[in-house]
C-alpha cells in the first residue's frame, strides 16, 4: 500500500487541522490510504469526523511509538 500525500490526506479529511507530529501524520496518510483501497474514497469522507475524533485520541494518547 502507498501511503497518501498530505495534500490528498487534506482532502480526504476535509481539514489541514490535523493533530499530531509529521512523523505521526505519515502513520496516518498510510492508515487512511488502506481505508481507502479497503472502502474506498467516498467511505474516507462520509467518516471523515469519526476518523479524525480517533485519530485525536490516538495522537493525544500517544499511542505511536517515536
Amino acid at each position: 500500500m502507498k501511503a497518501l500525500t498530505h495534500d490528498k490526506l487534506i482532502d480526504l479529511l476535509g481539514t489541514d487541522q490535523i493533530p499530531g507530529s509529521e512523523n505521526e501524520r505519515a502513520i496516518l496518510c498510510v492508515r487512511i490510504g488502506e481505508l481507502v483501497s479497503i472502502n474506498g474514497e467516498k467511505w474516507v469522507r462520509q467518516n471523515r469526523e469519526r476518523l479524525l475524533d480517533e485519530w485525536t485520541v490516538v495522537v493525544s494518547g500517544g499511542f505511536i511509538k517515536k
